[in-house]
């Protein structure tokens, strides 16, 4: 089982987190708010008082965060602080650019990168059956399979770092067009559109979060 940091124990943060207590995994948590910390505790995890003290020295460190700005503040101290070689999982829904770039910024310092978008919100996350699509090296998504096993239902590659947000962004499409309503996600989502990630909306993963989402 591995050591793990995880930073984002909202509401669909802390069931991931405790999830990964249950398959047995070491998990440290950072929050803001104290009060997802003391949850993380009494699953058994452990509570940081920092970034910086939620990653050092873990075998993987997963973000699970509202937005494109705090991804890439936090990925920022992430950068300084998380072990050469560690995992990188971020789990939050933001834009291919941004994915893209903590994957190249990560690369810098030695870090393996996974954007892994999830669907089935909140009943997903508490239950366990989430749906995840992943944008990264195939080596990288294996070594994830363990984490994903204990917070999803299906899981799957669908092509290169950002690709899981591609495919994130068309199920949103589908289901309403709630995505292009973010004028910053929808150039994003226009431009990779031009070159559109393997598997795309035929894969198991993606149509079945798309069901989900109606």
């Amino acid at each position: 089982m591995s050591t793990i940091g995880f930073i984002g124990l909202g509401i669909m943060g802390g069931p991931m987190a405790g999830h990964l207590v249950a398959a047995g995994h070491e998990v440290t948590g950072y929050n803001r708010s104290p009060g997802a910390l003391e949850k993380l505790k009494a699953a058994g995890g452990s509570a940081a008082g920092s970034v910086a003290e939620a990653v050092a020295g873990r075998d993987i460190v997963i973000t699970m965060l509202p937005q494109d700005e705090q991804v890439e503040a936090v990925f920022t101290e992430i950068l300084e602080h998380a072990k050469p070689g560690a995992l990188y999982i971020d789990f939050s829904s933001i834009t291919p650019k941004t994915a893209e770039w903590t994957a190249a910024e990560g690369a810098k310092r030695g870090l393996r990168v996974l954007d892994a978008p999830v669907s089935v919100g909140e009943p997903g996350a508490v239950n366990a059956t989430l749906s995840i699509m992943v944008g990264g090296s195939e080596a990288d998504f294996e070594a994830a399979k363990p984490v994903f096993a204990a917070v999803g239902k299906t899981y799957e590659l669908v092509g290169p770092n950002g690709a899981g947000q591609v495919v994130k962004a068309a199920n949103q499409l589908v289901v309403g067009g709630t995505y292009a309503s973010s004028p910053r996600r929808s150039c994003s989502w226009r431009a990779w559109a031009r070159t559109p990630p393997r598997a795309w909306m035929s894969s198991p993963v993606a149509s079945r979060a798309a069901r989900s989402s109606t």
